[in-house]
């Protein structure tokens, strides 16, 4: 029967329209994150109702909803792929004491292993778990809980493992979050020919967060606080209370084939491949942009060299704002293995990153049909050229857009905001990128549910509240999801 049509006596069963604002996957992974989390069975109609195409549960949505269900002890129907409503069902009790689970009645595994059967993303299978596994892991004898799961690293409309390691996880420790190294194993790639990957994630529970030394303590904190906190509460983040920072530098990651080559009689280089193309294009082009951006929003550097030279470059000799950087470069094996992520650091101590996955066009790379040293030069291969000309404009056109998105995300505009919209006059922009902004709801929910009895104020000091005009919908569908399931 569908969720919108069940009836039940349990005030505290949450029914939710799957169509809402986004909806789709975001909306199912953090309605049953918080359904394990605080004993309250949630029904979902519709799932993902908004998606075009194929409505209802994907492979890896169902793959989620699964796990969490046999970590969590609860009871689900309506799993099937494809299946358009959902029902979830703890069996733990809420404590007496808070909105959280009782942790006494709470068995966990020091380690999960999970292998999903095709490339789905790891890390949204993760969003689904992480808030559970972060209160009851305190339960496990080990001092942290083991994740390891296969599947996707780097896919389209999914958290990438590098965006990961250099933003969220940084982002989540200067939030008070406990420590989350995450191991990468393997990469795996929604595109292109089916891989595999491996990652795993160590869990630094929030019960361990109360048993550092005092000069591991969140800065600002004394035992006296740490003792007063509930054990194993969700921290209290407000974003206001953060200064978003100045940008310090720019890293950049590339991802890409090392085939094919540029034809070396082009302005653009010699010899170079694809990969390097793209870090040599990346660069220039932020050096370019950064120039044009309102200078306050860098850090000042008066005892930094100038950048070196770049001979690839006519406007090398003006300096850039901020030091701009290679942090990875990684050589891949096929044309729709192509990835770029921007990271700017912040005098503040945030992350704020922009990423972007595509392809060079084509099946198969362009690799030289001679091998070894050649007496003649070999004959033109018009077809060749036209295919590297196709992948070369293909790159360039992706590290375009990469450039523009993240331009977006460091400057003083708003980038999700409408001409006609108009910023409240003590409003403030959050200190996160805009995919970063959705990911940290769920946390700041939970944080407010846990002191739900204790006076606290939303806005600084200074009445300053977030602009909201920042909000992507995924942002919004997070906030509606835990009003209905947490009523914050």
């Amino acid at each position: 029967m569908a969720a919108s049509q069940s009836t039940s006596s349990n005030l505290n069963h949450v029914y939710l329209n799957g169509r809402t604002l986004e909806g789709g996957g975001q909306l199912v992974r953090i309605a049953i994150g918080l359904s394990a989390l605080t004993g309250r069975p949630v029904s979902i109609d519709h799932v993902r109702g908004n998606r075009e195409g194929k409505k209802g549960l994907k492979r890896s949505h169902a793959a989620a909803v699964k796990l969490l269900a046999e970590i969590s002890g609860s009871k689900v129907s309506g799993v099937e792929i494809g299946s358009q409503f959902l029902n979830f069902f703890p069996q733990s009790t809420r404590s007496e004491s808070g909105p959280l689970l009782d942790l006494s009645q709470v068995t966990v595994k020091s380690e999960y292993d999970i292998k999903l059967a095709t490339a789905g993303a790891i890390f949204l299978v993760f969003q689904a778990l992480y808030p559970y596994l972060l209160y009851v892991g305190s339960q496990a004898t080990a001092p942290f809980v083991k994740v390891n799961i296969t599947g996707g690293t780097n896919g389209t409309h999914s958290p990438s493992y590098d965006y990961a390691v250099q933003v969220l996880v940084p982002n989540f420790a200067k939030l008070g979050l406990p420590p989350l190294p995450i191991t990468l194993h393997k990469r795996g790639w929604t595109t292109g020919p089916v891989d595999l990957g491996a990652v795993t994630f160590f869990i630094h529970t929030l019960g361990s967060r109360y048993n550092q030394d005092d000069k591991n303590q969140p800065k600002g904190s004394s035992k006296n606080d740490q003792a007063a906190e509930p054990q194993c509460s969700f921290p209290r983040i407000n974003l206001m209370d953060h200064e978003p920072g100045k940008v310090t530098r720019i890293d950049i990651t590339v991802l890409a084939p090392d085939q094919p080559t540029l034809n070396t009689d082009t302005e653009e280089g010699t010899g170079s491949t694809v990969r390097q193309f793209i870090e040599q294009l990346t660069q220039r082009t932020l050096r370019r942009e950064t120039r044009k951006l309102d200078q306050s929003i860098f850090a000042k550097s008066s005892t930094s060299p100038p950048p070196k030279e770049d001979p690839l470059s006519k406007s090398s000799s003006k300096h850039t704002p901020v030091p701009i950087k290679i942090h990875t470069s990684e050589a891949t094996n096929h044309r729709s293995h192509v990835y770029i992520l921007l990271v700017a650091h912040t005098s503040s101590g945030f992350r704020i990153g922009h990423d972007i996955l595509g392809s060079m066009g084509g099946d198969r790379l362009s690799k030289p049909k001679n091998k070894g040293k050649q007496k003649h030069q070999p004959a033109r291969d018009p077809r060749r050229e036209s295919q590297n000309e196709t992948a070369f404009s293909a790159a360039a056109d992706l590290v375009r857009r990469c450039v523009e998105g993240f331009i977006r995300e460091i400057s003083n505009e708003s980038p999700n905001a409408q001409p006609d919209q108009k910023p409240v006059s003590n409003a403030k922009r959050a200190c996160l990128d805009e995919y970063m902004r959705d990911q940290v709801f769920v946390f700041e929910a939970l944080g407010k549910a846990c002191r739900a009895d204790v006076h606290d104020t939303e806005a600084t000091e200074t009445g300053t509240v977030e602009d909201q005009r920042d909000w992507t919908l995924h942002t919004k569908t997070a906030q509606w999801v835990c009003q209905q399931m947490l009523g914050v």
